[in-house]
């Protein structure tokens, strides 16, 4: 099988994939009808959201209800779910205590599937090594029909309803986030590729880089520019994150880093929306940058700035800002710059959690992210030699950076797209039982 020419010295992809479809064969009804749903995660996540969250949550609830029936509740003491729980009570308590009670308690209340979800991929379903691998084909054949999906749309439907060219691609879900899928779902495996060039640079790096920087190209494609950067950073950090030699690195890296200007260099130069969509206008709407009131993304980051001062101890309770940002002046508080842009979030994690649940839910929310990442990085001092468990620590650190734009922390597809590669990630890390002793 390909697999074969993916694998290293201390460990063999494609003798781990047979083994795990062994030992999930082996197991008994219900577990291998679990562990079979939870490797079609991947080509679910490609019809639509809906049936993702119904995935998610499924494995979530049985989860839940295996800990009460077998009593096993070690898992729970592991620091980030520690705070993923304290924050989930935050957030409900912002809820109830919030202009909008009903609503903004239920959005909260339902928010602890994702990390529920991690629980249950990292110490049930995924806790077998060779299993975990059969996942991570799974993925990966995911990544090539999302690939294929684009590409088809880029040759039979070029153009618009009104006869235009495409700006943005959408299929197969019919709304500009299927870069979301090749950034994030995939970006486990998207990572171990770039770091695995390093180490047999000759015999398979031609095809490793050209599966990885095709799923770049179409990120790239779609006009999603925060999905680029994320899919961009996180494999410059996959190349320095794996135990290599150096001469191989520099040549591998010099490689990729040629390989994705001219790639960048094509797609700009091919039309001028390209240039302005990835140059002109992006650099006019980095809020840091520009916060004038014709910006309206530093104006989405302004309107939680203000939402979080109104209450900034609790919040104004999960998902508010969509509702409440509409009662508030255009301007306000004159000590900000810029004016008010109300759209559904404040596209910023750390601002709309500071809005929502105030100071208490930022600070816990926070720590959650920072044991996330902690996690996963000790996984990488404790396994050096697996190239796998090498990349983990850069998938919570992509997406949770604080200094980007993003989706609703509290919405379904983004935090579906977000936990899932998360859930893979840590359940790498099978030492949970000391990690959160330490």
């Amino acid at each position: 099988m390909f697999l074969k020419y993916f694998s290293t010295n201390d460990l063999d992809l494609n003798f781990s994939f047979y083994n795990g479809l062994n030992k999930i064969k082996n197991l008994s009804k219900f577990q291998k009808t679990m562990t079979y749903f939870w490797i079609l995660g991947p080509f679910i996540f490609l019809i639509e959201r809906d049936p993702a969250d119904l995935w998610l949550t499924l494995i979530s609830v049985i989860f839940l209800i295996r800990c009460f029936y077998k009593k096993d509740w070690n898992w729970a003491g592991q620091l980030w779910f520690v705070f993923a729980f304290l924050f989930w009570l935050s957030s409900m308590v912002s809820g109830i205590l919030g202009p909008y009670d009903k609503y903004s308690f239920f959005q909260g209340f339902i928010w602890i599937r994702f990390p529920l979800y991690v629980a249950a991929a990292q110490v049930w379903l995924g806790k077998d090594g060779d299993v975990r691998m059969v996942m991570f084909v799974s993925m990966f054949v995911g990544m090539l029909i999302m690939c294929l999906i684009l590409l088809a749309e880029i040759i039979f439907e070029p153009l618009n309803e009104i006869g235009n060219k495409k700006e943005r691609l959408s299929w197969p879900y019919g709304d500009f986030v299927p870069g979301s899928y090749l950034a994030k779902i995939s970006l486990p495996v998207y990572c171990t590729f770039l770091a695995l060039i390093t180490f047999k640079f000759k015999r398979f790096s031609i095809l490793s880089l050209f599966i990885s920087l095709t799923s770049l190209t179409l990120v790239l494609s779609t006009g999603e520019r925060g999905n680029f950067l994320i899919r961009l950073f996180s494999g410059i950090f996959a190349f320095f994150s794996w135990e290599k030699n150096k001469r191989k690195l520099i040549k591998s890296f010099i490689v990729f880093i040629g390989f994705i200007l001219i790639i960048i260099s094509s797609f700009l130069g091919f039309k001028k929306y390209n240039y302005d969509r990835y140059v002109t206008h992006f650099f006019e709407s980095v809020p840091l940058i520009n916060t004038s009131d014709d910006n309206t993304y530093w104006g989405a980051w302004r309107s939680g700035v203000q939402q979080g001062l109104i209450k900034p101890i609790i919040g104004l309770g999960p998902s508010s800002s969509r509702k409440y940002c509409k009662t508030m002046p255009e301007k306000g508080m004159n000590w900000l710059p810029g004016k008010n842009y109300c759209g559904n979030h404040p596209h910023n994690f750390y601002i709309q959690i500071f809005a929502e649940t105030g100071l208490i839910g930022l600070t816990l929310g926070v720590l959650m992210f920072y044991f996330l990442f902690a996690t996963c990085y000790k996984g990488r001092l404790t396994n050096p030699k697996c190239p796998i468990s090498s990349i983990c620590y850069i998938i919570p650190l992509a997406f949770f950076f604080p200094f980007q734009q993003t989706g609703s922390f509290f919405g379904q597809w983004g935090n579906l797209f977000i936990w899932f590669p998360i859930g893979f990630c840590i359940a790498y890390i099978q030492d949970y039982k000391s990690i959160f002793k330490k």
